[in-house]
């Protein structure tokens, strides 16, 4: 397109900020997922986890508070999402000894550990952190791990009670969960190899 010039009036003056160049807008929420992009996800554990995407309402599982969370962060604006580039669902809480007693699928997660999560990717990388938390403090001699407390994860759920899961038993249910279902990698967000 062509640059957009904008005349603005603040305090009886006409300011003329620098042109810009219109574009649409990127919804927070992506119109078509598997059909814009491959399918993006985290197996975190035993739980899935997806960007939301407004494909999401046409699923039954969909309830309307969800529904409602896809409206109400679509109408924001990019400088008003508070600093996140999509959200994150949790969409299934596999059947596993690690998440017995959790049922919360298709919920909206909104903190790693008490930090705000800005998108998948972000998530991610928080979780792979944890990883090597984890493998760093198996590689501590056997009298220093005893006095250790072991890390947990606490996944903070929009209006829900949060997760709390055991690192290391996390990391060991992953592979379990990976050839129980068949799904070949822990994770796919686009842009990965």
């Amino acid at each position: 397109g062509e640059p957009t010039v904008f005349r603005v009036y603040r305090d009886n003056e006409e300011i003329e900020p620098p042109p810009v160049e219109l574009c649409d807008l990127p919804p927070i929420c992506p119109r078509w997922a598997d059909v814009d992009y491959l399918p993006e996800y985290l197996i975190l554990g035993a739980l899935a986890l997806v960007p939301l995407s407004q494909s999401h309402m046409w699923y039954k599982e969909c309830h309307s508070e969800l529904k409602a969370t896809i409206h109400r962060w679509n109408k924001r604006w990019p400088g008003d999402r508070d600093d996140k580039e999509g959200l994150v669902l949790l969409v299934t809480v596999f059947a596993h000894e690690l998440t017995f007693g959790y049922r919360r699928g298709w919920r909206v997660v909104e903190t790693y550990n008490g930090i705000s999560i800005t998108s998948l990717r972000h998530l991610r990388e928080l979780w792979l952190q944890t990883r090597a938390e984890v493998q760093k403090e198996k590689e501590k001699p056997e009298a220093e791990r005893e006095n250790s407390k072991g890390t947990f994860v606490r996944i903070g759920l929009q209006n829900d009670d949060d997760i709390w899961l055991e690192a290391e038993a996390a990391i060991a249910a992953e592979a379990g969960v990976l050839k129980t279902h068949a799904i070949e990698r822990a994770s796919y967000i686009r842009g990965d190899p």
